[in-house]
């Protein structure tokens, strides 16, 4: 009966150690290949990506063009908002934003200084892991 025990606590504890690593790994390898991850933290992207997603963050590449249906992760403030572009004004530099899940358009245009990058892939629920 002790060696089972024995055997079930240590199953248990491999499996914590490993969940840790994989955790880890999708927040920390993404740097290697120059993308940042953030926690999603609302809904306004639903269904597309839902509120506890881990998303992967990366800047334009250098022939590829800003294009409406992108989603992008912005500064607005001092908050990282991840929302679609609707539309792109290319003399100005602007791009107008929405959140999928919203009515309306946000309020104010993004200019692409602001913009930190676009959505590559995200991986839902793991951001509950993570949150402070």
């Amino acid at each position: 009966m002790k060696t089972v025990l024995k055997n079930l606590l240590q199953g248990a504890a491999n499996l914590a150690l490993a969940a840790a690593f994989l955790l880890a790994a999708a927040v920390w390898l993404p740097e290697v290949f120059h993308m940042k991850a953030y926690v999603v933290k609302s809904s306004s992207m639903e269904p597309a990506i839902t509120a506890g997603s881990v998303i992967y963050v990366s800047q334009y590449k250098d022939q590829e063009q800003i294009q409406p249906g992108d989603i992008i992760s912005f500064k607005a403030g001092e908050v990282m908002v991840t929302h679609r572009i609707v539309s792109v004004d290319r003399e100005e530099k602007l791009v107008t934003t929405k959140g999928d899940a919203n009515q309306v358009c946000d309020a104010s245009p993004v200019s692409w200084e602001n913009i930190e990058g676009k959505v590559r892939f995200h991986i839902p629920g793991i951001g509950y892991l993570l949150l402070d």
